[in-house]
């Protein structure tokens, strides 16, 4: 009976440890760096097994286990983040680190987003009221050039004053013809206030937002194309800009491709022409081309880096640095 015994907990330790061998856990690359907007952790795991991962300080975050594969996105930040990847098997644990590379930020969110803004509110304007915006901006820099003179009417007059007789009548008169300037710019600038806040309206859906919260989500979603943001602590990490292919086949859908790509091109500190130009090669060459790829091409300008990929039915440009 006692050797019976024993050679059942036998048999119910070489079953435990069998058990145990059968669990498994891959991560890929122990260091990675990221691509387009985050870092992607691919690896094979149990199929029964439950998959978490922990970045840095973070709460722990369960992921999909289909079929003994996983994928973990990691977005990119300005410092280098470790990942502790775990999977547990019944009460068989196991964890690997990975650790991500820093990237560069395409710039200060904040910054960024409110040149857009301005951008997009200040396409939409009238004519009339883009020539009035543009003459107050050149008497704005010139007012700036020359505050260190600017004195109040008051005072100009009684400079005026202290002048000869023979100079006083045509200094007023220069004086009179600024004030009455001025009255017409602040005439203006009222009609273009009440003008721009009407295009912010109407537009609100094709801005930036004011603000984010860390992570990677849509910011502007329209029909013909969509843009997906990497924030992190006040940082632009990275966009994506996400067209549909049915939309650039239509008149309306390149427009906005053409309008938003190019504003985005230029607001980041890109040469938007150069950007424009290789991209319009690049669509040809794929155009004249009998291979089915879909790999991605970069383009590059004044640091800034878009790299343009398809599928079967989106185009996607990311755009880091």
């Amino acid at each position: 009976m006692k050797k019976f015994l024993t050679g059942v907990i036998g048999l119910l330790a070489l079953a435990t440890l069998a058990g145990c061998g059968n669990h498994k856990l891959s991560v890929g690359a122990s260091t990675k760096t990221p691509s387009g907007m985050v870092a992607v952790i691919k690896g094979k795991t149990s199929k029964n097994a439950k998959i978490s991962y922990k970045i840095d300080n973070q709460s722990k975050k369960s992921v999909k286990n289909t079929d003994g594969a996983y994928i973990i996105e990691v977005p990119a930040k300005t410092k280098q983040q470790t990942v502790v990847v775990t999977s547990q098997k019944d009460s068989d644990v196991i964890t690997k680190k990975v650790t991500i590379n820093k990237t560069k930020a395409l710039g200060k969110y904040k910054t960024i987003s409110a040149s857009y803004n301005q951008a997009v509110i200040g396409m939409s304007l009238s004519k009339a009221d883009q020539k009035k915006a543009k003459d107050l901006a050149a008497a704005e820099k010139k007012a700036k050039a020359s505050s260190s003179t600017t004195t109040s009417a008051a005072k100009a007059k009684a400079v005026i004053a202290k002048l000869p007789a023979s100079q006083q009548k045509a200094a007023l008169a220069k004086l009179q013809a600024q004030a009455k300037e001025m009255t017409a710019l602040q005439k203006e600038g009222k009609e273009v206030q009440a003008a721009m806040a009407t295009a912010k309206k109407e537009n609100k859906d094709k801005l930036l937002p004011t603000t984010l919260s860390n992570g990677v989500k849509n910011v502007i979603t329209q029909n013909n194309y969509t843009v997906r943001a990497n924030y992190q602590d006040k940082n632009l990490m990275g966009l994506t800009l996400i067209v549909p292919v049915k939309a650039m086949k239509q008149k309306d859908g390149q427009k906005d491709f053409g309008t938003v790509f190019a504003l985005l091109s230029n607001e980041l500190g890109a040469n938007y022409k150069s950007v424009m130009k290789q991209f319009e090669k690049l669509q040809k060459d794929a155009k004249n081309s009998s291979s089915t790829s879909t790999a991605t091409n970069v383009i590059k300008s004044n640091g800034v880096k878009f790299a343009v990929g398809y599928s079967t039915t989106h185009l996607y440009i990311y755009i880091t640095k």
